[in-house]
């Protein structure tokens, strides 16, 4: 099976189709053809992978869908004591439940990330690379920035709690800081199952999707029947693996042809579905109350959109791509100007888009604050108060609401400039510190071997005993088990932020440690790891295309937060 764009991106260099015929032709048009595969040379398919714009920039779309409904819903009003009170808006407001069908674009962000999981990883199984490499890089990806803004916004709560901010005021910030959190924790665990799940596509596809949405419907049965809604937390097991692997099929759907008259069909069909339980009561007509736990209304609407997106996906890519082949350096087409602007908001979505996502609330919160304490000041003054802190709903609160949007994003997009430039140490400084913990760790085993073999019986029982652990303490444990310890040690660290928040500063501390833990764990990969040949990489070995470090010039980590290369691969013989 290969996986390509056949129906959406023409080949880098157009000339590739044709050369094959011209070279066969004779000796004469080898000796014409000849100057030409000379000249595509340096822009040779392999060089570079390509990406996919139009899923780069459905990507970076949601995000923005995402700042705008978080920074719409966060407001603040005056107490009766004067006192600053943190509150939800829009929640309760007409068309709110109605509106949600179209901004609750988290379904189609796992079903981006699965299209790009499955493509990455065939990729670095088809350099030979193992499940510790896949993860090795994904997990800097997504870890180094979560850590930034963890130690940092922890030191920041612990700071204003110093000057005098009241402490529910703290609780309900670091609760805030922590909600775009849940993403991270969830995604996290999908990476590092990503070789397994691809292996169950590859091996029975529609059987696996079977099993998963069986699932949903049990545990969203037994809440229906029970009352339990507890029991939807089991879903976090099997909404967003089921939807990943929905990306899965449209990973390979992209080598075929678009089959329009059937995707309208699913997409017709599964949005029926929805809105007949909908109506049955069945399932929350708000699809954000269906977010926390997920429910079976994230699985149909994920299908909508993916639907959506596959009908749309060629055409986006043409608008992003062909415009661009008509272009001349003197004078520019409009077409191709327009693709150029919205290939460069996209490079700036793959470079900052994780730092945005995760620092936008704190900014929304900082905001917030500053108003708060602003209305404070001027409360005494006759309705001056209402101007800075609106009513919520009101016709003020609407008339502001877009220059607060615009100076949320901006703040956000200057954060997360800033904090993506913040020195963090290197994969080989943090592989260099897990070699001295391993190594002071293997001495401390080594002298407790020896101190037991000693009390054994007889001397050459005791040095065969000996070898054996000394030979142990070389190898160290397995790739695996260390894959398993880092993904392990990154979900305590966002679970603790997440669930319990980052004031008071222990729990940054906490937190902190683990996040750095799991990057040192993850960097040892990648040094002297033992494949599952039986083979040693050497640092800087075949890793996947997707991975990169610092000084590799490919994305930043921020680029990882759902990742798009797609370039041709075939499955292996025997799949």
């Amino acid at each position: 099976m290969t996986v390509t764009l056949t129906d959406s991106l023409p080949p880098d260099d157009h000339r590739e189709r044709v050369e094959p015929r011209r070279i066969s032709a004779g000796p004469r048009h080898r000796e014409q053809a000849q100057p030409r595969r000379t000249s595509a040379k340096p822009t040779h398919p392999a060089a570079k992978p390509r990406r996919d714009p139009a899923l780069d920039l459905v990507r970076f779309g949601c995000l923005v869908v995402v700042v705008v409904l978080h920074s719409m819903m966060s407001a603040a009003v005056l107490g009766p004591d004067g006192t600053v009170v943190p509150t939800v808006a829009l929640s309760d407001t007409a068309g709110f439940a109605a509106a949600s069908w179209l901004f609750q674009i988290m379904p189609l962000f796992f079903i981006i990330g699965g299209c790009a999981g499955i493509i990455g990883w065939r990729r670095t199984r088809a350099q030979g690379g193992t499940w510790a490499d896949h993860l090795r890089a994904r997990l800097r990806r997504l870890i180094v920035p979560v850590t930034v803004l963890i130690a940092l916004a922890g030191l920041g709560l612990s700071v204003a709690g110093e000057l005098g901010v009241p402490s529910a005021l703290l609780t309900e910030a670091s609760h805030r800081i922590g909600q775009p959190l849940w993403f991270l924790a969830v995604y996290i665990g999908l990476t590092a199952l990503v070789p397994v799940a691809v292996h169950f596509h590859e091996t029975a596809p529609r059987r696996s999707l079977a099993l998963l949405a069986g699932a949903v419907i049990v545990v969203d049965g037994l809440i229906a029947v029970t009352g339990v809604s507890g029991l939807g937390y089991l879903n976090f097991l099997f909404v967003w693996p089921l939807v990943q692997q929905l990306g899965f099929f449209y990973a390979d759907a992209l080598s075929r042809p678009v089959r329009r008259p059937l995707v309208w069909s699913v997409l017709v069909a599964a949005l029926l579905t929805l809105i007949g339980l909908v109506a049955a009561g069945v399932y929350s007509p708000n699809m954000l109350v269906n977010l926390n736990p997920p429910t079976g209304a994230l699985v149909l609407l994920g299908v909508v959109q993916m639907c959506a997106m596959r009908l749309i996906h060629a055409r986006l890519n043409r608008m992003l791509t062909e415009a661009s082949d008509t272009a001349t350096e003197a004078a520019p087409e409009p077409r191709a100007l327009r693709a150029q602007i919205w290939r460069r908001v996209i490079d700036w979505g793959n470079q900052y888009g994780m730092q945005v996502y995760l620092w936008h609330m704190s900014v929304v919160i900082v905001l917030i604050g500053g108003l708060g304490a602003l209305a404070q000041v001027v409360s005494g003054m006759s309705g001056l108060s209402e101007y800075v802190l609106p009513e919520i709903g009101s016709g003020w609160w609407w008339a502001s609401r877009l220059p607060w949007l615009l100076v949320v994003m901006g703040i956000s997009a200057l954060v997360a400039v800033l904090t993506e430039r913040i020195p963090f140490p290197s994969e080989r400084r943090l592989a260099s510190v897990g070699r001295r913990i391993g190594g002071l760790f293997r001495e401390m085993r080594g002298n407790a071997g020896a101190i037991g073999a000693d009390e054994g019986a007889g001397d050459a029982g005791a040095d065969d005993r000996t070898g054996d652990a000394g030979s142990g303490d070389r190898t160290g444990p397995s790739p695996q088990l260390r894959a398993v310890a880092a993904v392990g040690a990154a979900t305590a660290g966002v679970a603790i932020a997440l669930l319990i928040g980052i004031a008071p500063l222990i729990w940054t501390v906490l937190a902190s440690t683990l996040l750095l833990g799991s990057l040192i764990i993850a960097a040892a990969l990648d040094s002297g790891a033992v494949t599952d040949s039986g083979a040693t990489t050497s640092p800087g070995a075949t890793t996947d295309a997707g991975a990169t470090t610092a000084s590799s010039g490919e994305p930043a980590p921020g680029a990882e937060f759902i990742p798009a290369e797609l370039i041709p691969l075939r499955r292996p013989a025997g799949r």
